[in-house]
């Protein structure tokens, strides 16, 4: 039977015979190969081979209550045995080995195999270190990608509003389809809007915007109409107005996660229109709803995790 061990440094070759166990170490930094074959004299331990073997075993494969420590001089390599058997036998012994002299044709492949060991170790730190590279210029271009479109993104919908006003304080942008003037800063984080009077094609432009209420919102001024990628809450004030039917548009805001609707008797099939689209709403808020079917609504968000209150 014989066994092979990576120990730290050393790969290790071990077999029981029938008088003696045979084991062979080579060093695979420094290419030097020690072996000898130990019978139970050399060992001085009043316990049998097979038994002896598998203490040895278990101290290479560092087993609990087993271990093993390797010291080499002048040409000797000395193995010591600490081993707790049962938990409360203890024993120790020590095994030595010497080193074995190899033939020129021997060293010279041993010389051969410590190159080509070094050139691999070599070739994969060198991979290594490419690799990490490679993701560290990936990583910080994908950020600077981001920036890039983000900022584009800015400066084309600002340039494509004539409403847009450029001042040192700021940029500024209409909001007001009405002859009064209503110039909002476009980094601001919450609107809130009269929906009659919106000019809604201007709501993208507010880059930092999260939270957005409308009063009045009606049909005619429909979700399909107007998109902000940053928004994460909505709010619909609809006035009691019957007109506003259907929130088909919603994913318009691909950040959404509370969206609140209320005085809309004419709202109907959120679920459908909920199902056919990709969509973060974590929270919806239904008050005056009517027409709303309540126990298809909660039974989607019960099935996909959703807070819902309705009244």
């Amino acid at each position: 039977m014989t066994d092979t061990f990576s120990y730290k440094n050393y790969s290790i070759t071990t077999s029981l015979n029938e008088r003696s166990i045979y084991l062979k170490v080579i060093d695979t930094i420094n290419f030097l190969s020690y072996e000898g074959n130990v019978d139970l004299k050399e060992l001085r331990i009043s316990i049998d081979l097979d038994a002896t073997y598998k203490i040895i075993l278990n101290c290479f494969k560092e087993e609990v209550g087993y271990a093993s420590n390797i010291s080499i001089n002048s040409g000797v390599l000395k193995f010591n045995f600490n081993a707790v058997v049962g938990g409360f036998l203890k024993l120790n012994f020590e095994i030595l080995l010497r080193e074995k002299l190899m033939s020129n044709d021997g060293q010279l492949t041993l010389n051969f195999n410590r190159i080509e060991q070094q050139q691999s170790q070599a070739i994969r730190i060198l991979t290594e270190k490419c690799n990490n590279l490679e993701q560290l210029l990936s990583l910080q271009q994908e950020e600077f990608t981001k920036e890039l479109h983000k900022m584009m993104s800015i400066i084309d919908n600002c340039q494509i509003f004539a409403s847009n006003i450029y001042s040192p304080s700021g940029h500024w942008c209409d909001l007001n389809k009405s002859s009064q003037i209503n110039l909002v800063d476009i980094s601001t984080k919450e609107l809130t809007i009269e929906a009659s009077q919106c000019v809604y094609r201007n709501i993208k432009v507010f880059y930092q915007l999260e939270k957005i209420i409308f009063h009045g919102f009606t049909n005619q001024a429909n979700l399909s109409q107007f998109s902000n990628t940053n928004v994460s809450e909505l709010v619909l004030n609809c006035g009691s107005n019957g007109t506003f039917t259907e929130i088909s548009g919603i994913d318009n805001f691909p950040n959404l996660t509370i969206l609140t609707i209320t005085a809309a008797p004419g709202l109907q099939k959120v679920v459908k229109v909920l199902s056919e689209i990709k969509h973060n709403i974590k929270t919806i808020k239904f008050q005056g709803c009517s027409a709303v079917n309540v126990v298809e609504l909660q039974t989607y968000c019960q099935v996909n995790g959703i807070f819902l209150a309705i009244s």
